[in-house]
């Protein structure tokens, strides 16, 4: 794919960027857009084909002026520093921030390509990184991670088990969570040998080293190190949606958010602002508030009575009477399950009273009576309970057989009616409301009444304050509906959309999960009642009702707020940032963009393909076989069964004329379901199975990684090797036998002859974006249809009218209807780019709908599609003409790759004949240096030894045969010169034994001695005496004389050596 992979450094606007090669065009033109855009704060709306290095692009561009930035930084610190040393004890300059990098796609397997792409450049020795990823990822816990619901799971296991571990301790089951607990950020990133976290990870990198490392939890570790790295990788709905942002404390204020793959943002941004309510949720949160106003109750009279006791009073007195609490005690006591809260609901006295608000909704200062934090508890939860109360009423008067449809406003009008939310409180002392309709003062106020209520009840609660993971995620989906609807100067008011409709109860995964755990501790308690449950280990910990007991209904009423405007998701923290980046493959039209977002692009740039023209084909078709047939996808004509078979037939010949793996994309599961069916009774789905291993995408996520497996295995690409049985994995582990790879290199192979696979797939599915269908995997690409999104649906009715009524006051944004079109080809426009995935790559683009085909000249649809594929599309009305320019590309291309593949395997052949020539070479000169080991004489050795008398004749020959061979020809040249020599000698007294054991006594420490001895005179005993018994053997030893051998005998011992053996240490010292 690069031209070549020498690092080339460019200067860009005064930035220093370094490529890990030679860029192309489209990439230095990206290069200088991107840095233009950071250096006068704007924002950028890029759309670059796939293949075309975009990613690499746009991890140099803003790191490169990122490291600018520092570079700055430091230099006008260190001016500071000389130049106010005098004052630097009165004055203090604040630190510039750094401008942090978030990239953002939209799965985490595109963030492990993004790391990988990171890891080619020069700065990931400059930078320090973290990837947020979810539990599923992340989780390492033996028991949590293999879980179906990690996240319920994980927040029972992290939080405080003072049953198991003491009042005192604040210990979780969680070791991980646990060893996490004092480390900060520069722990991990402190040189100390291996536990210094790497610069650029990716989520298996970083399980393993949190797992082997440190023994911490990789999900909390990942969000410790946020605030102290250069650049965040994460899924941009965790910046988009607020709650994931503020869950994580993740600050955007001077930042540079580059989202790559952003053709989904618009659609992303309007479902993190998208409300769900049902009526099962304020009824189950009225309950919990119930029970927690019992235990606060209870917890006031336990402390109540520590108090007394501790001033004298027995401890086993009975509790204190009515007239020893205050009124809010009195009110929570006195009351019962049954006790209904709307018999106050008239008393507004009384609400304003408890919540220590007077009738203009002024907080009244008592200086002599400070309420404390459990009476302000008390306080909130109580006025939650009425306002829920209410609200509960509020849906039994809708009938939910019916319907209904609200604005905000008329929203606020029924909420006002059932006082949810009253406007009647006031306060006209704000300077900020004197100037504003007292019904629109009132409304906010009494909103922003209700979330502090929320937050005193949730966030500042005691620790025996308790709600379920459902019902605190139901308060703060409200707290946040509350202050986007009720905003100052209800700033969205126009933005949203409201529908109430009974639809079919289904449980939370937590309830799911809850449920599932409490099967294994039932508990005999009466159903909503609440009871002590700190010897019991449970969700809640000390209270809780019986969740086994609780039925659920059939159905359920429920609110829905739909956002119409993605801008609602920008308006605030996210235009905090530096510069917004948005690139994609497939952007077409970028005029929405501006427009939706209600955020100004000024620099924008569409980049041609760097795959040359002759390695695509792209075509539409009108028509197939039959022309009287139009092929017009439709909702009428989905159902016509000559549509379904003519579709099938065109199918069918485009699979007999491209070779390896053809991709089908379809408008919907529905019309997949359709055409199946069809085609399994015509007989034509055993046809495609001739020439294709046919496939299709399941609308249910559980088994899609398999099918592509199978498909990936029917084009050569992938391997799947059986799992293997229990006794195979313990004979690999016993012998330690490597995995092999499941990749198999027959990519573009000239040998491969299967047939290939068809994989028939949905827009906007799993397939149609995200996954790498590169080389054989797809050859074709077709569009059957164009995917226009369900017209009858209610949330695209909403968004095509408020695109109506935005466009007559501002003719920027565009209509509903070029709003609807630009949903469907930019889906059309992500399908098509799953085909070439890198500059060598080629493939047919076949799009069967004849809307392309009659409005090809139309330059208001032109703008719709990619620029790449408008300029390199033609269209022949003649089918036979374009099946048979079909078939020639897919020859031409085929014949081209196996040339490449020859010339591929003949320079490489070229390469290993030099470099064995090369090899040859050097030896050749070598030898000319140096004389071969053949003609050099072997010298031998001398061995010397010193040690005790040995009778020759009872030394064995252990000398090896080899060495024997070698010696061979000298022992015969020396044997007779110097037996003569040695018969001649006379023999010399011997030594005290004393003295010769000291010369063989050897420890197995005294190596050194060892080669002394080797470079000593040897000494050999000559008598051989023929004892037959072991005593005889003794006298004669001990009687034998030493022998002195001259320097002249050297050459009669080295013939000797050839049949004497060395002496073994462990028997000499045994003699």
């Amino acid at each position: 794919m690069a031209n070549n992979m020498i690092p080339e450094t460019m200067l860009m606007s005064g930035v220093t960027v370094d490529f890990p090669y030679k860029p192309y065009p489209c990439q230095i033109a990206m290069l200088g857009k991107i840095i233009k855009a950071l250096q006068q704060s704007k924002n950028c709306l890029l759309e670059s084909p796939t293949g075309t290095g975009k990613t690499l692009t746009l991890l140099c561009a803003a790191l490169a002026w990122q490291q600018k930035e520092i570079e700055q930084i430091r230099l006008s610190s260190s001016v500071n520093d000389n130049t106010d040393k005098p004052a630097e004890s009165t004055t203090t300059t604040k630190q510039t921030p750094i401008s942090r990098i978030f990239y953002c796609t939209r799965t985490h397997k595109q963030l492990e390509q993004v790391a990988r792409q990171l890891t080619q450049t020069v700065y990931k020795d400059k930078i320090r990184m973290t990837l947020l990823s979810s539990r599923d990822n992340y989780c390492i816990h033996p028991v949590v991670s293999k879980g179906p619901n990690k996240n319920y799971e994980c927040r029972k296991v992290t939080r405080p088990d003072k049953q198991k571990f003491g009042q005192s301790n604040f210990k979780s089951e969680c070791g991980f969570f646990e060893r996490l607990k004092g480390k900060t950020a520069s722990d991990f990133f402190r040189p100390l040998g291996t536990k210094q976290i790497p610069r650029v990870f990716d989520i298996e990198q970083f399980n393993s080293f949190c797992q082997t490392t440190h023994a911490v939890c990789p999900y909390y570790t990942s969000r410790l190190l946020i605030n102290d790295v250069q650049i965040i990788l994460c899924p941009y709905n965790y910046l988009i949606d607020p709650r994931v942002r503020n869950s994580m404390q993740m600050s955007v204020n001077h930042s540079i958010i580059i989202i790559d793959e952003a053709h989904n943002i618009e659609d992303c941004a309007r479902e993190s602002m998208k409300f769900d309510m049902r009526k099962y949720d304020f009824d189950l949160a009225l309950d919990e508030i119930h029970m927690n106003q019992k235990a606060l109750g209870m917890a006031q009279i336990q402390a109540a009575q520590l108090i007394v006791n501790e001033t004298g009073f027995s401890a086993t007195q009975e509790p204190i009477c009515d007239t020893q609490l205050n009124s809010t005690q009195q009110q929570t006591t006195r009351r019962t399950p049954g006790y209904s809260e709307m018999d106050q609901l008239d008393e507004e006295n009384d609400l304003l009273e408890h919540l220590n608000i007077d009738q203009l909704g002024n907080n009244q200062e008592q200086a002599s009576d400070v309420k404390s934090d459990d009476q302000a508890v008390a306080n909130a939860l109580k006025f939650l309970a009425e306002r829920f109360s209410r609200i509960l009423l509020w849906f039994d008067t809708k009938d939910p057989r019916e319907k209904f449809t609200f604005t905000p406003k008329e929203l606020v009008e029924q909420f006002h009616q059932a006082k949810f939310i009253d406007r009647s409180i006031v306060n006209v002392h704000k300077p900020a409301t004197k100037n504003q309709p007292a019904s629109k003062r009132g409304v906010i106020q009494d909103a922003n009444r209700i979330r502090k209520a929320l937050s005193k009840s949730i966030l500042n609660a005691p620790e025996y304050i308790k709600f379920s993971d459902e019902t605190a995620n139901f308060l703060e989906d409200l707290d946040l509906c509350l202050s986007v609807l009720y905003s100052d100067d209800y700033q969205f008011f126009d933005d949203y959309k409201i529908t109430l409709k009974t639809i079919p109860f289904e449980p939370s995964a937590s309830a799911v999960a809850q449920m599932q755990q409490s099967s294994s501790n039932s508990m005999d308690m009466p159903n909503n009642e609440w009871t002590d449950m700190s010897q019991k280990s449970t969700q809640l910990k000390r209270h809780q009702y019986n969740i086994m007991k609780t039925t659920y209904p059939l159905h359920t009423q429920q609110l829905t707020f739909y956002c119409l405007s993605p801008s609602v998701a920008f308006a605030k923290d996210l235009k905090l940032a530096r510069s917004l980046i948005f690139a994609s493959g497939t952007l077409a039209p970028l005029a929405t963009y501006s427009g939706e977002l209600k955020i100004p692009f000024d620099i924008q740039m569409e980049c041609n393909h760097v795959i040359d023209v002759q390695r695509t084909f792209i075509t539409a078709l009108g028509h197939g076989r039959n022309s009287n047939i139009k092929l017009r996808a439709t909702y009428q004509n989905t159902d016509k069964f000559e549509f379904q078979d003519e579709c099938g037939l065109v199918l069918l010949d485009i699979c007999q004329r491209v070779p390896y793996g053809v991709l089908c994309f379809v408008p919907s599961y529905r019309f997949l379901n359709v055409i199946i069916t069809r085609w399994t009774s015509s007989g034509l789905w055993k046809q495609l199975n001739e020439h294709k291993s046919v496939f299709f995408e399941e609308k249910s996520s559980a088994n899609f990684q398999n099918t592509i497996n199978l498909f990936r295995e029917a084009n050569g690409t992938l391997k799947i090797v059986k799992e293997l049985s229990a006794t195979a994995k313990r004979v690999n582990a016993m012998f330690k036998r490597k995995k092999t790879s499941e990749e198999v290199s027959t990519t573009n192979s000239p040998y491969f002859t299967a047939k290939g696979g068809l994989l028939l797939a949905v827009c906007r599915g799993r397939a149609s974006e995200g996954i790498d269908f590169s080389d054989n995997n797809a050859r074709c690409v077709i569009t059957l249809g164009i995917p226009y999104p369900n017209v009858q649906d209610e949330e695209v009715i909403f968004k095509r009218n408020y695109n109506n009524e935005q466009n007559k006051r501002v003719p920027q944004i565009m209509n509903g209807s070029d709003w609807y079109d630009s949903q469907a080809y930019r889906a059309l426009n992500q399908a098509l780019g799953r085909c070439i995935r890198h500059k060598n790559d080629w493939g047919a683009l076949i799009i069967v709908d004849e809307r392309i085909v009659n409005n090809m000249q139309d330059k208001h649809f032109n703008n719709k599609i990619s620029l790449w594929i408008k300029q390199r599309l033609f269209i022949s009305r003649n089918y036979d003409v374009t099946m048979n320019a079909l078939e020639k590309f897919s020859t031409d291309m085929k014949k081209a790759d196996e040339l490449v593949i020859l010339q591929n395997e003949q320079q490489q052949l070229q390469i290993q004949q030099s470099e064995k020539q090369l090899n040859d070479d050097e030896q050749r000169r070598f030898s000319l240096i140096v004389p071969p080991l053949t003609d050099v004489p072997k010298k031998t050795e001398k061995k010397k030894w010193n040690y005790r008398q040995w009778n020759i004749g009872n030394l064995t020959d252990d000398d090896d045969e080899e060495e024997k061979k070698e010696k061979e020809t000298i022992i015969k040249q020396n044997k007779s010169r110097t037996f003569s020599k040695f018969v001649a000698k006379r023999p010399i007294a011997m030594p005290p034994p004393s003295q010769v054991q000291n010369v063989i006594d050897m420890t197995d420490d005294e190596d050194e001695n060892m080669k002394n001895c080797q470079k000593s005179d040897i000494q050999y005993s000559t008598s051989t005496p023929p004892v037959p018994i072991l005593s005889q053997k003794i006298n004669s030893f001990q009687s034998q004389s030493i022998i002195d051998i001259t320097d002249d005998d050297d050459d009669f011992m080295q013939s000797t050596a050839s049949f004497s053996s060395r002496p073994n240490k462990k028997k000499l010292k045994s003699t």
